[in-house]
Protein backbone atom coordinates (compact mmCIF):
# COMPACT_ATOMS: atom_id res chain seq x y z
CA UNK A 1 0.00 0.00 0.00
CA UNK A 2 1.33 3.39 -0.92
CA UNK A 3 2.16 5.77 1.91
CA UNK A 4 -0.27 8.63 2.38
CA UNK A 5 0.71 11.81 0.59
CA UNK A 6 2.01 14.64 2.83
CA UNK A 7 -0.65 17.05 3.97
CA UNK A 8 -0.55 20.84 4.05
CA UNK A 9 0.24 20.60 7.76
CA UNK A 10 3.19 18.29 7.03
CA UNK A 11 4.61 20.82 4.60
CA UNK A 12 3.96 23.67 7.02
CA UNK A 13 5.89 21.86 9.75
CA UNK A 14 8.67 21.10 7.28
CA UNK A 15 8.84 24.80 6.42
CA UNK A 16 9.25 25.73 10.06
CA UNK A 17 11.82 23.01 10.70
CA UNK A 18 13.82 24.28 7.74
CA UNK A 19 13.58 27.80 9.13
CA UNK A 20 14.89 26.60 12.50
CA UNK A 21 17.80 24.82 10.81
CA UNK A 22 18.68 28.05 8.96
CA UNK A 23 18.53 30.00 12.21
CA UNK A 24 20.82 27.51 13.93
CA UNK A 25 23.26 28.01 11.07
CA UNK A 26 23.03 31.76 11.67
CA UNK A 27 23.67 31.21 15.39
CA UNK A 28 26.91 29.45 14.47
CA UNK A 29 27.76 32.26 12.05
CA UNK A 30 27.15 34.74 14.86
CA UNK A 31 29.55 32.86 17.13
CA UNK A 32 32.14 32.85 14.37
CA UNK A 33 31.65 36.58 13.80
CA UNK A 34 32.26 37.24 17.49
CA UNK A 35 35.52 35.29 17.42
CA UNK A 36 36.62 37.03 14.23
CA UNK A 37 35.99 40.41 15.87
CA UNK A 38 38.28 39.39 18.74
CA UNK A 39 40.94 38.17 16.31
CA UNK A 40 40.78 41.45 14.39
CA UNK A 41 41.10 43.37 17.66
CA UNK A 42 44.31 41.59 18.71
CA UNK A 43 45.64 41.95 15.16
CA UNK A 44 45.00 45.69 15.43
CA UNK A 45 46.93 45.72 18.71
CA UNK A 46 49.83 43.85 17.11
CA UNK A 47 49.78 46.22 14.14
CA UNK A 48 49.84 49.18 16.55
CA UNK A 49 52.77 47.84 18.54
CA UNK A 50 54.65 47.02 15.34
CA UNK A 51 53.87 50.52 14.08
CA UNK A 52 55.47 52.22 17.09
CA UNK A 53 58.40 49.77 17.06
CA UNK A 54 59.20 50.69 13.44
CA UNK A 55 58.55 54.42 13.84
CA UNK A 56 60.84 54.56 16.92
CA UNK A 57 63.54 52.61 15.09
CA UNK A 58 63.37 49.77 17.58
CA UNK A 59 63.33 51.87 20.76
CA UNK A 60 59.70 51.43 21.90
CA UNK A 61 57.36 48.46 22.39
CA UNK A 62 59.99 45.80 21.76
CA UNK A 63 58.82 43.87 24.83
CA UNK A 64 55.20 43.93 23.63
CA UNK A 65 55.71 42.39 20.21
CA UNK A 66 56.08 38.71 21.27
CA UNK A 67 52.99 38.86 23.48
CA UNK A 68 50.93 40.50 20.75
CA UNK A 69 51.90 37.68 18.38
CA UNK A 70 50.90 35.05 20.94
CA UNK A 71 47.52 36.75 21.45
CA UNK A 72 46.85 36.58 17.71
CA UNK A 73 47.86 32.91 17.54
CA UNK A 74 45.51 32.08 20.43
CA UNK A 75 42.55 33.87 18.81
CA UNK A 76 43.31 32.24 15.46
CA UNK A 77 42.76 28.82 17.05
CA UNK A 78 39.34 29.89 18.32
CA UNK A 79 38.33 31.12 14.86
CA UNK A 80 39.58 27.99 13.08
CA UNK A 81 37.69 25.79 15.55
CA UNK A 82 34.40 27.45 14.52
CA UNK A 83 34.93 27.30 10.76
CA UNK A 84 32.44 25.02 8.95
CA UNK A 85 33.63 21.48 8.32
CA UNK A 86 34.90 20.70 4.84
CA UNK A 87 32.44 18.75 2.68
CA UNK A 88 33.02 15.02 2.55
CA UNK A 89 34.24 13.45 -0.68
CA UNK A 90 31.49 13.69 -3.26
CA UNK A 91 29.37 15.99 -1.08
CA UNK A 92 28.25 19.33 -2.48
CA UNK A 93 26.94 22.32 -0.58
CA UNK A 94 25.09 24.71 -2.88
CA UNK A 95 25.73 28.36 -2.13
CA UNK A 96 28.94 27.74 -0.17
CA UNK A 97 31.47 28.54 -2.90
CA UNK A 98 31.97 32.21 -2.00
CA UNK A 99 32.10 31.46 1.73
CA UNK A 100 34.74 28.77 1.25
CA UNK A 101 36.73 31.12 -0.99
CA UNK A 102 36.66 33.83 1.69
CA UNK A 103 37.82 31.32 4.30
CA UNK A 104 40.69 30.18 2.07
CA UNK A 105 41.84 33.77 1.47
CA UNK A 106 41.68 34.62 5.19
CA UNK A 107 43.61 31.52 6.24
CA UNK A 108 46.29 32.14 3.61
CA UNK A 109 46.70 35.75 4.77
CA UNK A 110 47.00 34.61 8.39
CA UNK A 111 49.63 32.03 7.42
CA UNK A 112 51.91 34.85 6.22
CA UNK A 113 52.00 36.58 9.62
CA UNK A 114 55.11 34.76 11.00
CA UNK A 115 57.25 36.00 8.10
CA UNK A 116 55.86 39.52 8.53
CA UNK A 117 56.63 39.48 12.26
CA UNK A 118 60.22 38.48 11.57
CA UNK A 119 60.69 41.37 9.16
CA UNK A 120 59.19 43.78 11.68
CA UNK A 121 61.37 42.46 14.46
CA UNK A 122 64.63 43.03 12.57
CA UNK A 123 63.37 46.33 11.07
CA UNK A 124 63.72 44.89 7.57
CA UNK A 125 60.48 46.46 6.33
CA UNK A 126 59.16 49.98 5.93
CA UNK A 127 56.38 51.32 8.10
CA UNK A 128 54.01 51.73 5.13
CA UNK A 129 54.54 48.19 3.81
CA UNK A 130 54.17 46.58 7.24
CA UNK A 131 50.94 48.44 7.96
CA UNK A 132 49.55 47.58 4.52
CA UNK A 133 50.24 43.88 5.05
CA UNK A 134 48.65 43.83 8.50
CA UNK A 135 45.66 45.72 7.08
CA UNK A 136 45.34 43.22 4.21
CA UNK A 137 45.01 40.35 6.71
CA UNK A 138 42.29 42.25 8.56
CA UNK A 139 40.52 43.06 5.28
CA UNK A 140 40.30 39.36 4.41
CA UNK A 141 38.73 38.66 7.79
CA UNK A 142 36.22 41.47 7.29
CA UNK A 143 35.38 40.05 3.86
CA UNK A 144 34.55 36.76 5.56
CA UNK A 145 32.18 38.56 7.94
CA UNK A 146 30.62 40.40 5.01
CA UNK A 147 29.94 37.09 3.27
CA UNK A 148 28.03 35.86 6.33
CA UNK A 149 26.05 39.12 6.46
CA UNK A 150 25.21 38.79 2.76
CA UNK A 151 23.77 35.28 3.19
CA UNK A 152 21.75 35.84 6.39
CA UNK A 153 18.12 34.79 5.95
CA UNK A 154 16.46 36.28 9.04
CA UNK A 155 15.81 40.06 9.07
CA UNK A 156 16.50 40.50 12.79
CA UNK A 157 19.72 38.53 12.64
CA UNK A 158 20.69 40.17 9.35
CA UNK A 159 20.19 43.60 10.93
CA UNK A 160 22.40 42.66 13.89
CA UNK A 161 25.07 41.24 11.60
CA UNK A 162 25.01 44.33 9.40
CA UNK A 163 25.34 46.62 12.42
CA UNK A 164 28.30 44.62 13.67
CA UNK A 165 30.01 44.43 10.29
CA UNK A 166 29.66 48.19 9.74
CA UNK A 167 31.02 48.86 13.20
CA UNK A 168 33.96 46.46 12.75
CA UNK A 169 34.80 48.18 9.49
CA UNK A 170 34.68 51.61 11.14
CA UNK A 171 36.88 50.40 14.00
CA UNK A 172 39.43 49.07 11.52
CA UNK A 173 39.56 52.49 9.86
CA UNK A 174 40.31 54.03 13.26
CA UNK A 175 43.21 51.58 13.54
CA UNK A 176 44.52 52.66 10.15
CA UNK A 177 44.20 56.30 11.20
CA UNK A 178 46.24 55.51 14.31
CA UNK A 179 49.01 53.97 12.19
CA UNK A 180 49.26 56.85 9.69
CA UNK A 181 49.05 59.45 12.46
CA UNK A 182 51.80 57.75 14.45
CA UNK A 183 54.10 57.77 11.43
CA UNK A 184 53.43 61.44 10.67
CA UNK A 185 53.88 62.62 14.24
CA UNK A 186 57.04 60.53 14.67
CA UNK A 187 58.52 62.17 11.56
CA UNK A 188 57.59 65.64 12.84
CA UNK A 189 55.49 66.45 9.76
CA UNK A 190 52.74 65.06 7.56
CA UNK A 191 53.12 64.77 3.82
CA UNK A 192 50.26 65.94 1.61
CA UNK A 193 49.47 62.29 0.88
CA UNK A 194 49.33 61.39 4.57
CA UNK A 195 47.05 64.34 5.32
CA UNK A 196 44.73 63.29 2.47
CA UNK A 197 44.73 59.73 3.80
CA UNK A 198 43.78 60.97 7.26
CA UNK A 199 40.88 63.00 5.86
CA UNK A 200 39.65 60.05 3.80
CA UNK A 201 39.83 57.70 6.79
CA UNK A 202 37.89 60.10 9.01
CA UNK A 203 35.16 60.48 6.38
CA UNK A 204 35.00 56.72 5.84
CA UNK A 205 34.64 56.15 9.58
CA UNK A 206 31.65 58.48 9.68
CA UNK A 207 29.97 56.51 6.88
CA UNK A 208 30.53 53.17 8.62
CA UNK A 209 29.37 54.41 12.00
CA UNK A 210 26.32 56.05 10.42
CA UNK A 211 25.41 52.64 8.95
CA UNK A 212 25.96 51.05 12.35
CA UNK A 213 23.63 53.59 14.02
CA UNK A 214 20.91 52.74 11.49
CA UNK A 215 20.85 49.02 12.37
CA UNK A 216 22.19 48.73 15.94
CA UNK A 217 20.25 47.72 19.05
CA UNK A 218 19.43 50.25 21.79
CA UNK A 219 22.05 49.07 24.32
CA UNK A 220 24.89 49.19 21.79
CA UNK A 221 23.82 52.69 20.73
CA UNK A 222 23.89 53.75 24.37
CA UNK A 223 27.44 52.40 24.71
CA UNK A 224 28.39 54.25 21.53
CA UNK A 225 27.00 57.55 22.77
CA UNK A 226 29.20 57.34 25.86
CA UNK A 227 32.40 57.34 23.79
CA UNK A 228 32.39 61.04 22.89
CA UNK A 229 33.91 62.14 26.18
CA UNK A 230 37.56 63.20 26.51
CA UNK A 231 38.26 63.24 22.76
CA UNK A 232 39.18 66.91 22.50
CA UNK A 233 42.90 66.12 22.29
CA UNK A 234 42.25 63.59 19.51
CA UNK A 235 40.42 66.27 17.53
CA UNK A 236 43.24 68.75 18.11
CA UNK A 237 45.86 66.30 16.88
CA UNK A 238 43.63 65.38 13.94
CA UNK A 239 43.59 69.02 12.85
CA UNK A 240 47.38 69.09 12.94
CA UNK A 241 47.56 65.89 10.88
CA UNK A 242 44.94 66.90 8.31
CA UNK A 243 46.29 70.43 7.74
CA UNK A 244 49.94 69.40 7.62
CA UNK A 245 50.75 71.93 10.37
CA UNK A 246 53.87 71.51 12.43
CA UNK A 247 53.81 70.93 16.16
CA UNK A 248 56.31 72.31 18.67
CA UNK A 249 56.31 69.02 20.57
CA UNK A 250 59.00 66.38 20.08
CA UNK A 251 58.04 63.87 17.42
CA UNK A 252 58.44 60.72 19.53
CA UNK A 253 56.49 62.19 22.45
CA UNK A 254 53.52 63.41 20.42
CA UNK A 255 53.48 60.21 18.35
CA UNK A 256 53.29 58.15 21.52
CA UNK A 257 50.53 60.33 22.95
CA UNK A 258 48.57 60.10 19.69
CA UNK A 259 48.99 56.33 19.74
CA UNK A 260 47.79 56.14 23.36
CA UNK A 261 44.72 58.33 22.75
CA UNK A 262 43.69 56.39 19.64
CA UNK A 263 44.32 53.11 21.47
CA UNK A 264 41.97 54.27 24.23
CA UNK A 265 39.38 55.04 21.57
CA UNK A 266 39.81 51.64 19.92
CA UNK A 267 39.48 49.90 23.29
CA UNK A 268 36.26 51.86 23.87
CA UNK A 269 35.02 50.82 20.45
CA UNK A 270 35.77 47.21 21.38
CA UNK A 271 33.31 47.51 24.27
CA UNK A 272 30.61 48.58 21.81
CA UNK A 273 31.62 45.75 19.50
CA UNK A 274 31.25 43.27 22.38
CA UNK A 275 27.77 44.66 23.04
CA UNK A 276 26.90 44.15 19.36
CA UNK A 277 28.19 40.57 19.50
CA UNK A 278 26.04 39.92 22.57
CA UNK A 279 22.99 41.45 20.86
CA UNK A 280 23.65 39.32 17.78
CA UNK A 281 23.70 36.10 19.81
CA UNK A 282 20.56 37.13 21.69
CA UNK A 283 18.79 37.87 18.41
CA UNK A 284 19.80 34.47 17.01
CA UNK A 285 18.61 32.60 20.09
CA UNK A 286 15.37 34.59 20.26
CA UNK A 287 14.60 33.89 16.61
CA UNK A 288 15.20 30.18 17.17
CA UNK A 289 12.99 30.19 20.28
CA UNK A 290 10.21 32.02 18.40
CA UNK A 291 10.38 29.60 15.48
CA UNK A 292 10.37 26.58 17.79
CA UNK A 293 7.37 27.94 19.69
CA UNK A 294 5.48 28.46 16.45
CA UNK A 295 6.33 24.92 15.42
CA UNK A 296 5.50 23.07 18.62
CA UNK A 297 2.39 24.72 20.04
CA UNK A 298 0.11 25.15 17.01
CA UNK A 299 1.29 21.90 15.48
CA UNK A 300 0.54 19.97 18.66
CA UNK A 301 -2.96 21.33 18.85
CA UNK A 302 -3.58 20.58 15.21
CA UNK A 303 -2.18 17.08 15.52
CA UNK A 304 -4.71 16.37 18.28
CA UNK A 305 -7.51 17.61 16.08
CA UNK A 306 -6.24 15.60 13.15
CA UNK A 307 -6.02 12.50 15.33
CA UNK A 308 -9.64 12.98 16.33
CA UNK A 309 -10.58 13.09 12.67
CA UNK A 310 -8.34 10.15 11.73
CA UNK A 311 -11.15 7.60 11.94
CA UNK A 312 -13.03 9.40 9.17
CA UNK A 313 -11.69 8.47 5.71
CA UNK A 314 -12.43 11.92 4.37
CA UNK A 315 -10.63 13.75 7.20
CA UNK A 316 -7.24 13.85 5.41
CA UNK A 317 -7.01 16.54 2.76
CA UNK A 318 -4.72 17.47 -0.11
CA UNK A 319 -4.15 20.97 -1.33
CA UNK A 320 -2.75 22.10 -4.65
CA UNK A 321 -0.82 25.33 -4.90
CA UNK A 322 -3.53 26.80 -7.10
CA UNK A 323 -6.37 25.42 -5.00
CA UNK A 324 -5.86 26.66 -1.45
CA UNK A 325 -5.11 30.26 -2.39
CA UNK A 326 -8.25 30.55 -4.49
CA UNK A 327 -10.68 28.75 -2.19
CA UNK A 328 -12.28 30.17 0.98
CA UNK A 329 -12.23 28.17 4.21
CA UNK A 330 -15.79 26.95 3.62
CA UNK A 331 -14.79 25.32 0.34
CA UNK A 332 -11.95 23.54 2.09
CA UNK A 333 -14.37 22.24 4.68
CA UNK A 334 -16.54 20.81 1.93
CA UNK A 335 -13.53 18.81 0.72
CA UNK A 336 -13.35 16.82 3.95
CA UNK A 337 -12.07 19.17 6.68
CA UNK A 338 -14.24 20.26 9.54
CA UNK A 339 -14.80 24.04 9.28
CA UNK A 340 -12.83 24.71 12.50
CA UNK A 341 -9.85 22.61 11.41
CA UNK A 342 -9.91 24.02 7.89
CA UNK A 343 -9.79 27.59 9.21
CA UNK A 344 -7.01 26.69 11.64
CA UNK A 345 -4.74 25.07 9.07
CA UNK A 346 -5.47 27.69 6.42
CA UNK A 347 -4.85 30.47 8.93
CA UNK A 348 -1.50 28.98 9.90
CA UNK A 349 -0.47 28.62 6.27
CA UNK A 350 -1.45 32.20 5.54
CA UNK A 351 0.38 33.46 8.64
CA UNK A 352 3.52 31.54 7.66
CA UNK A 353 3.33 32.83 4.09
CA UNK A 354 2.85 36.44 5.25
CA UNK A 355 5.68 36.19 7.78
CA UNK A 356 8.07 34.78 5.19
CA UNK A 357 7.03 37.47 2.69
CA UNK A 358 7.62 40.19 5.30
CA UNK A 359 11.04 38.70 5.97
CA UNK A 360 11.82 38.66 2.25
CA UNK A 361 10.78 42.31 1.90
CA UNK A 362 12.96 43.43 4.82
CA UNK A 363 15.89 41.34 3.67
CA UNK A 364 15.54 42.77 0.16
CA UNK A 365 15.90 46.28 1.59
CA UNK A 366 19.05 45.34 3.52
CA UNK A 367 20.46 43.40 0.58
CA UNK A 368 20.02 46.49 -1.58
CA UNK A 369 22.19 48.40 0.89
CA UNK A 370 24.81 45.64 0.78
CA UNK A 371 24.70 45.53 -3.01
CA UNK A 372 25.38 49.27 -3.17
CA UNK A 373 28.42 48.78 -0.95
CA UNK A 374 29.66 45.93 -3.14
CA UNK A 375 29.28 48.03 -6.31
CA UNK A 376 31.25 50.90 -4.79
CA UNK A 377 33.98 48.49 -3.65
CA UNK A 378 34.17 46.96 -7.14
CA UNK A 379 34.43 50.41 -8.71
CA UNK A 380 37.20 51.35 -6.28
CA UNK A 381 39.06 48.15 -7.16
CA UNK A 382 38.67 48.95 -10.85
CA UNK A 383 40.25 52.38 -10.37
CA UNK A 384 43.02 50.91 -8.22
CA UNK A 385 43.87 48.34 -10.89
CA UNK A 386 43.76 50.56 -13.96
CA UNK A 387 45.04 53.84 -12.52
CA UNK A 388 47.24 52.48 -9.70
CA UNK A 389 45.33 54.50 -7.11
CA UNK A 390 45.45 53.82 -3.41
CA UNK A 391 42.13 52.84 -1.84
CA UNK A 392 41.74 56.37 -0.45
CA UNK A 393 42.49 57.95 -3.86
CA UNK A 394 39.93 55.68 -5.54
CA UNK A 395 37.31 56.64 -2.98
CA UNK A 396 38.02 60.36 -3.37
CA UNK A 397 37.81 60.01 -7.17
CA UNK A 398 34.38 58.40 -6.96
CA UNK A 399 33.24 60.99 -4.45
CA UNK A 400 34.40 63.90 -6.62
CA UNK A 401 32.72 62.44 -9.72
CA UNK A 402 29.47 62.03 -7.79
CA UNK A 403 29.58 65.62 -6.54
CA UNK A 404 30.43 67.04 -9.98
CA UNK A 405 27.55 65.17 -11.62
CA UNK A 406 25.13 65.64 -8.70
CA UNK A 407 24.57 61.89 -8.45
CA UNK A 408 24.80 59.26 -5.75
CA UNK A 409 28.13 57.51 -5.52
CA UNK A 410 26.54 54.13 -6.21
CA UNK A 411 25.21 55.51 -9.53
CA UNK A 412 28.73 56.59 -10.52
CA UNK A 413 30.09 53.18 -9.48
CA UNK A 414 27.44 51.36 -11.52
CA UNK A 415 28.21 53.50 -14.57
CA UNK A 416 31.94 52.81 -14.29
CA UNK A 417 31.35 49.09 -13.97
CA UNK A 418 28.99 49.10 -16.94
CA UNK A 419 31.60 50.84 -19.13
CA UNK A 420 34.29 48.43 -17.95
CA UNK A 421 32.18 45.32 -18.45
CA UNK A 422 33.83 44.66 -21.80
CA UNK A 423 37.16 44.06 -20.06
CA UNK A 424 37.78 40.52 -18.88
CA UNK A 425 39.56 41.61 -15.67
CA UNK A 426 36.68 43.66 -14.38
CA UNK A 427 36.49 42.83 -10.63
CA UNK A 428 33.62 40.57 -9.65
Amino acid sequence: MNAAAPTALDWLLASRQSEIASLRHLLHAGQLTGEISQLIHVLQRERGASNIWICSQGELFGDELPQRGRDVTHCMKSVVALLPALPAAGETRPGSSRLFSRIAAALYALSELPALRQQVRVLDITHAVAMARFSAVIRHLLNLVFEMVDTACDPGVSRALLAMFSFMQGKELVGQERAIGSAGFAAGRFTAEQSAQMLALIEAQERCFSHFIRFADAHSLQCWQGLGENESEVERLRRVACTGARTDERGAAVALRWYQRLTQRIDGLKNVEDSLAHALMQRCRQSIADAEAQTSLPAGELQQQLAAEESQPSARFYLSVEGWAAQPASALAADGLTPQLGRSVLGLIQQQAKRLQDQDDELASMRASLEERKQIDRAKLLLMRHHHYSEEQAWQTLRKMAMNQNKRMVEIAAALLAVASAFSDTPK
